[in-house]
């Protein structure tokens, strides 16, 4: 270590002061010739580690360089830039030095092309370099350098900070991403829905990106799609986990024995990199927090374990004819939605399946005594209770059409199988009181010794009391029609437009009622009402001076305007309110005497008070 002689300065420390002023005052530092060359900082290294570019441009204090080289298996982007300045026997020369981070994505051998670089309106052009990247596992001389340089140069430490081997290693310790499936059940049958619990964990120090979806299934298993996923974070082993939790439903369409492969999900972290020669020092590191400014992606799959499954067949034995392949627990419910149709019209029975299971596979209930009725193919609709549309109600809508007089719909049967017993069951519903009849009846037969209707006639009820006579040309007789007048001389219209302002004003009255209601009342039976509340308060004496003559004033407002008296007592009431309010002993209780004053000033204004 050199140390300075106060009045004296070193030879180099005076030409590195002299330097910029020299620089300034010689015309040819400008004008001479300009050069550019590109150098490596190591021309070999191993994966994982990076290299520094540089592009020094003599001869010129300003050029354009380009911010990336681009290379096939390389990512060069520019870092920065540094001046140079040097003398040489008094003649002054500047250099622009620009600096590239070399990261390799591969092994193998690169060629760095040479880089086109603009100074003083003229293109430039650097030769082209070799660069090798190795596997870190074929390390030959250059990863035992490091190593051999620590054993002869302790490290530099710095409080708060692991020592510089330490802080690279990190990023590759325990685990960056994993992930945990968990299945309800590993033993189900044919057709039985279960819950499937889908876990990504993600070391919360990096940055992750998620690409697509998750891909999970297998030849024979029917997944439900993925909803969107639920964020969390969680401790393990001391490192905390940014978590994605995805539920879905899995079913299994014939039995066997199945291997599921693991659950994959792809995704981008960013790891931090590592720093080129000559920014690894501690001080820089202690600058820029203890962290990395530069980062590389890396893509994963992060992937579960496999999923064993063992399907077991639907029992043959004891299986209903109404059974159309449900599987879980569910319950049947009906109703008919017009239980008085007009002759002719349709009925709309709707049988409700609740529970829990496979909807989407389950058949049609079956209709019972359908006897003397059509029926036709219903529709269903489905009522999720549950984001996995594992639970809900599934509505069938059956149109039915009576062929005869009908007091009665018909029942349904619904069978399912019960995966918890490993039985089947089988529900009905019984059939529900209506009133539905044939649109169309059967012709009245002709009397005996009426003579049939001839043609042009119209048929009657009665037989005619003598032929009508009808010369050609002239309208037909026509017996029991009415003339046509307008809807508003109808009887019908009348009444109906009767009904309707009856209903109208009786709606009127409801809510005038209701709005009189939830104001208390009229306005005189609220003002009576608040003058026994405030005299009930008045004669308790539990408020204070200041509140008790507020209640006499409202008091006495309040009868002024029923009674019809003079303002007089309202006006000594409120000084005196104001005095005390606002003096001294507000907040005191009044005396007895005083209270009994204000009492006698009351009863005045509502004589038989007491």
């Amino acid at each position: 270590m050199n140390f300075l002689t106060p009045g004296k300065l070193p030879l180099s420390a005076c030409l590195a002061l002299m330097a910029p002023l020299l620089l300034l005052l010689s015309p040819h530092a400008v004008a001479a010739d300009v050069s550019v060359s590109a150098e490596l900082s190591r021309p070999q290294i191993s994966a994982g580690n990076m290299a520094e570019l540089q592009v020094k441009v003599t001869g010129a204090q300003q050029a354009d360089v380009p911010q990336q080289i681009a290379v096939e298996g390389l990512q060069i982007r520019l870092t920065g830039q540094s001046t140079q300045v040097q003398m040489v026997n008094f003649k002054v020369s500047s250099s622009a030095v620009y600096s590239y981070v070399v990261m390799p994505l591969r092994t193998g051998n690169f060629t760095i092309p040479s880089v086109s670089v603009t100074a003083d309106g003229r293109q430039f052009r650097t030769a082209p370099l070799a660069f090798c990247v190795q596997d870190a596992g074929a390390a030959g001389t250059a990863p035992a350098q490091p190593q051999q340089q620590s054993q002869t140069q302790p490290q530099q430490m710095i409080p708060g900070f692991p020592p510089r081997q330490a802080r690279a290693q990190r990023a590759e310790t325990g685990r960056l991403a994993f992930g945990e499936i968990t299945c309800a059940k590993k033993s189900l049958y044919a057709g039985e829905m279960t819950p499937v619990e889908i876990r990504y964990y993600f070391d919360a120090r990096y940055p992750v990106q998620v690409l697509g979806k998750v891909d999970f299934g297998s030849e024979g298993v029917l997944v439900e799609r993925f909803p969107d996923p639920k964020e969390s974070r969680e401790d393990r082993d001391g490192v905390t986990y940014n978590v994605l939790t995805f539920h879905s439903l899995l079913s299994a369409v014939k039995p066997g024995s199945i291997d599921i492969a693991p659950a994959k999900l792809d995704c981008q972290i960013q790891m931090p990199g590592a720093l080129p020669p000559g920014f690894d020092d501690p001080v820089f590191q202690q600058l820029m927090g203890g962290h990395s400014p530069l980062s590389e992606t890396r893509e994963l799959s992060v992937k579960t374990v496999p999923l064993h499954l063992d399907i077991l067949p639907l029992p043959k034995e004891g299986r209903p004819a109404s059974f159309g392949g449900a599987v879980g627990q569910f319950d049947i419910d009906a109703i008919v939605s017009n239980p008085r149709p007009s002759p002719g019209d349709p009925v709309n029975l709707v049988v409700k399946i609740g529970g829990k299971g496979n909807f989407n596979g389950m058949g049609t209930p079956l209709l019972t005594d359908t006897t003397g009725w059509r029926s036709y193919p219903p529709t269903d609709k489905f009522e999720s209770t549950d984001e996995l549309s594992y639970a809900g109600v599934k509505s069938f809508d059956y149109t039915l059409i009576a062929q005869q007089p009908q007091t009665l719909s018909p029942g349904a049967e619904f069978s399912y199988f019960d995966p918890v017993t490993a039985k089947y069951v089988t529900v009905l519903t019984k059939p529900l009181p209506l009133t539905a009849s044939p649109g169309s009846s059967s012709p009245v037969p002709a009397a005996a010794g009426a003579s049939p209707a001839t043609p042009g006639s119209i048929p009657s009820s009665t037989t005619p009391a003598s032929p009508v006579t009808v010369k050609e040309g002239d309208p037909l007789p026509v017996n029991g029609l009415r003339p046509w007048t307008t809807p508003t001389q109808r009887p019908e219209f009348l009444v109906a437009s009767l009904s309707m302002v009856v209903a109208a004003c009786a709606l009127a009255a409801i809510l005038w009622l209701r709005d009189l209601q939830a104001k208390g009342g009229t306005a005189s039976s609220r003002r009576r009402k608040r003058i026994t509340e405030l005299w009930t308060l008045l004669n308790a004496g539990t408020q204070d001076a200041a509140a008790s003559y507020d209640a006499a004033v409202e008091y006495a407002s309040l009868v002024t305007v029923s009674t019809g008296l003079g303002d007089s007592v309202v006006t000594q009431l409120t000084e005196r309110r104001d005095v005390v309010k606002y003096g001294a002993g507000g907040s005191l209780p009044l005396g007895n005497s005083e209270r009994e004053e204000l009492l006698e000033t009351l009863r005045q204004l509502t004589p038989g008070k007491s």
